[in-house]
């Protein structure tokens, strides 16, 4: 999960769950401003590993700012209203790594901004370029998900109901790849 995580609304109640979600995980911080503007100065001085962006300020989403965003080396998670999915998706076309839909269930932000961080990560690692591919040791899918579908349930602790949520997928799909994976935990 990202260390330090700005907040960037005028909504108190998603300010509220995002300080309380980010603040008790990780040491480095939450951060929060209520306008665009202000939260394009933060990023940039702040420099933190992800943004959680309320798509329904009146700063638009659009390319330019998230560019912004992402030159400072942070993720960008967009909060939309609840039923505009469609502006989830226009914010995922000009650059942000997630979006979720309001009301905000607050394991979905975790895993979204975990998503997000990560995928910053990986494009900021790909951007540092040749120096950095001797380092790079690819890895297969099953390997990826086995590590997501442990991180999930350790996250859980071990509920699969809950994994198999965040995960996207049933929860008897879960127990199927727990048996393959041959996964004690």
């Amino acid at each position: 999960m990202a260390e330090r995580v700005l907040i960037v609304t005028a909504d108190d109640a998603l300010a509220r769950v995002a300080c309380e979600l980010f603040a008790a995980g990780t040491g480095g911080g939450v951060l929060r401003e209520r306008d665009g503007a202000a939260g394009l100065e933060a990023c940039e001085r702040a420099r933190p590993d992800a943004v959680v962006w309320d798509g329904e300020l009146p700063d638009a989403v659009d390319g330019a700012m998230v560019a912004r965003v992402r030159a400072s080396g942070a993720a960008m998670v967009v909060v939309v209203a609840a039923g505009e999915e469609s502006a989830g998706v226009r914010a995922l076309q000009v650059g942000a790594e997630q979006f979720v839909a309001k009301p905000v269930n607050p394991d979905h932000l975790a895993a979204a901004v975990a998503r997000a961080a990560e995928a910053a990560w990986w494009r900021l690692r790909r951007a540092a370029g040749s120096a950095d591919r001797e380092a790079y040791r690819p890895r297969s899918l099953a390997a990826a998900e086995r590590e997501q579908i442990e991180i999930a349930l350790r996250h859980h602790g071990g509920n699969r109901t809950r994994a198999a949520r965040d995960l996207g997928i049933s929860r008897a799909t879960l127990i199927n790849k727990i048996r393959a994976y041959v996964l004690d935990l």
